[in-house]
């Protein structure tokens, strides 16, 4: 699942999403940050509000006896100051003297500083009773007619404002995460639609690799009219340089071969040195004009649905074992019904041919052909066909030699050498891959990777 995710987040579909999720996440987060941090200050600048009121009106009805004793003239409104512990708390505290507290304080007591004078409001959180958080309003005031010094201070629990903090923070996390899987799937929408005509391009251009169509056809947005208007003229640009290119080749290849059967003719009788060298050169001469003849033949397109190669193969062996019939080589089959080649039938047979040839041609006794489907390339599927002979096999150091151009290890056994040369350039003209190794039959095995469908 892995592996199918960081393959997915390669593609353009996954990069787009990937980064667009990614600045969303980081967008909300912001924000959410940004609310949570309003709703507290502003949750708090309600709760000093309040205890900013509360402690004026403490100043408002205090005042000293006779007797010098601090008292408030009439009771505060809250009853909450009279319950013990409820989360309302006042304390009213002078330098040497016992404080003067709430009800609601029990046997608990505030304790503020007192060797330094806070004449300005000042805000802070302190421990409370029964393990309560308190938030703190104090200062020090000096009331009429007296010259002392007394530290006021009204306290409030804060466990009600943190629940509540704390619950607008759950319903904004709810809310964002909502709000993200929504753009989620907006984003996934959006670019899925706008990719669309992308991924339509992409399935256009695999029908006419595969041969079932042969231009670029459709209605396409205002931005890829133009891009599939020059893939269109680049194909047929293409093909008339390729015809040019063959016909080209052809003719090359015809007017030499008149004038090159003339001079072998004529040297045909002859048997002095020079006579000699001028026919091997000749044969030389003609083996390179059959090479690229034959490669100008090379059609390396798709085959529309494609070509199912079972029977290919047994025709190509029944067509083989003719001439390898005063041997008696046999020749087996493992090739499954629906395997088939993105390709030409006539590069197909002139591959195999190839190599059915070769392997019958050195084959002391047996001829192993067998093909299967490669499921291990993602990019494009491929089939495997191997052919193994149990001849008397090549030296590992003269192994890359064969595919060398007129290359033969023995001249006793007819041919040009061309084949392998003719194998490895149709092979690479389709995007395939062509190697030789040790047969376990004790001869030669050719392994081909050839496209499918």
């Amino acid at each position: 699942m892995t592996g199918k995710l960081r393959h997915f987040f390669k593609t353009l579909t996954g990069r787009l999403l990937k980064s667009a999720i990614m600045w969303s996440v980081a967008a909300l987060a912001v924000g959410g940050l940004t609310l949570s941090f309003v709703f507290r200050a502003y949750v708090l600048s309600d709760v000093d509000q309040r205890l900013s009121m509360l402690l004026d009106s403490m100043v408002g009805v205090s005042e000293i006896s006779p007797e010098g004793v601090l008292r408030f003239s009439r009771p505060l409104s809250d009853q909450r100051f009279m319950t013990p512990e409820s989360g309302q708390y006042w304390q009213i505290s002078e330098k040497g003297q016992e404080p003067f507290r709430s009800r609601s304080l029990w046997d608990f007591e505030l304790k503020p500083d007192m060797n330094r004078n806070i004449f300005s409001l000042r805000y802070d959180e302190v421990a409370g009773p029964d393990g309560q958080t308190l938030r703190v309003a104090e200062r020090d005031i000096i009331l009429p007619d007296s010259d002392r010094i007394f530290h006021f201070q009204v306290a409030t629990d804060m466990a009600v404002v943190k629940a509540a903090i704390a619950r607008f923070n759950w319903l904004l996390v709810s809310a964002l995460a909502l709000i993200l899987f929504t753009v989620t799937m907006s984003l996934v929408l959006q670019v899925s639609y706008g990719l669309r005509p992308l991924r339509h391009l992409g399935r256009s251009l695999a029908q006419i690799r595969a041969g079932k169509e042969r231009r670029i056809e459709g209605d396409w947005p205002q931005d890829l009219q133009p891009l599939a208007q020059e893939i269109n003229a680049l194909m047929e640009q293409n093909e008339q340089l390729v015809d040019r290119a063959r016909t080209h080749v052809g003719n090359l290849a015809h007017a030499l071969k008149t004038p090159l059967s003339v001079i072998q003719n004529e040297v045909e009788k002859a048997d002095d040195e020079r006579a000699v060298r001028i026919k091997t050169q000749s044969r030389h001469i003609r083996e390179h004009i059959d090479h690229h003849l034959k490669r100008a033949r090379i059609a390396g397109g798709g085959s529309g649905p494609g070509l199912l190669i079972k029977d290919r193969l047994e025709k190509l062996i029944k067509a083989v074992s003719v001439s390898t019939r005063e041997k008696a080589i046999q020749y087996n089959l493992n090739c499954p019904d629906t395997c088939c080649f993105d390709g030409e039938k006539e590069d197909f047979d002139e591959v195999l041919g190839n190599l059915i040839d070769n392997a019958g041609k050195w084959a002391a006794h047996r001829v192993n052909i067998s093909a299967k489907t490669l499921s291990d390339d993602v990019r494009r599927p491929f089939i495997e066909i191997r052919v193994e002979d149990d001849g008397p096999g090549v030296p590992d150091d003269e192994i890359d030699t064969l595919f060398e151009r007129g290359r033969r290890l023995d001249e006793r056994i007819p041919g040009t050498g061309l084949g392998l040369a003719i194998v490895r350039d149709i092979v690479e003209m389709y995007g395939g891959d062509v190697r030789l190794e040790a047969s376990p039959l004790g001869g030669l095995a050719a392994i081909l990777k050839l496209p499918t469908k």
